[in-house]
């Protein structure tokens, strides 16, 4: 785009210098488009060559989010080997970077494991919340070896896995509302793990997140299971 901008500004200020003698006005219109555009030209090659844009950094607050789930995903499905769908949320909800640092995550988490795992992101076609989007989500996983939410879970999500339905694969949901939506799957098996932020622990945008992922998620999450469903989500709710 630079140099086709160049080329243009050049060719309208040969252009103009060349009839200026003929056609004084628009010699020198052309002679001034020409000039502007090779100034522009100059202020683009030097915010591109002196102020290059920061290259982009995965956030280890949504990494440590990935690093929980993966440790899940590998005890569960030691060994194995498939897709792990990812499901994400719209994405006026969740932006690219934070996407990003998640998929970072837990590819660095299962990358020394001996399991062959190919990843797929799956987002949803509306509000995360709306039973009926998630049911089309979950309609692409059938196959999946394991299945991931970053987009939570719904409010009813269990009756979406009426009595007698095959299991499906396993299935890992991080909360970031810190919603009890989930309790009724993970209570009846349906959901094997749910991440969610710890209770009154606030992230400031200017604090450094550092230390070994185990102190980084024992300080900003808590993982909620079959065993402590109930304990989990009393925590969650009292905070509203």
């Amino acid at each position: 785009m630079t140099w086709l901008l160049l080329l243009l500004s050049l060719g309208l200020a040969g252009v103009g210098a060349v009839v200026s003698p003929r056609w004084r006005v628009g010699g020198q219109a052309l002679l001034g488009l020409g000039v502007l555009g090779l100034l522009a030209v100059v202020v683009v090659q030097v915010r591109e060559n002196v102020f290059p844009q920061a290259p982009r950094t995965s956030s280890h607050y949504e990494m440590t989010v990935s690093y929980g789930l993966a440790n899940c995903l590998l005890g569960d499905a030691a060994g194995q080997s498939g897709t792990v769908v990812l499901i994400f949320p719209q994405r006026r909800d969740l932006d690219e970077d934070k996407e990003a640092s998640y998929e970072d995550g837990l590819i660095r988490a299962l990358h020394h494991s001996r399991m062959k795992l190919e990843l797929k992101a799956v987002r949803l076609e509306g509000a995360g919340g709306d039973l009926a989007v998630f049911k089309q989500a979950l309609a692409q996983t059938s196959e999946a070896l394991a299945v991931i939410s970053y987009a939570g879970v719904p409010a009813a999500f269990e009756t979406l896995f009426p009595a007698g339905q095959p299991e499906g694969p396993p299935f890992y949901v991080y909360d970031g509302n810190g919603t009890t939506h989930w309790l009724g799957a993970l209570k009846a098996g349906r959901i094997r793990a749910v991440i969610v932020p710890q209770p009154g622990v606030a992230v400031h945008g200017s604090e450094p997140i550092t230390g070994p992922p185990d102190a980084v998620f024992d300080r900003f999450f808590l993982m909620a299971t079959a065993a402590n469903a109930d304990g989990i989500a009393r925590q969650e709710t009292s905070q509203k």
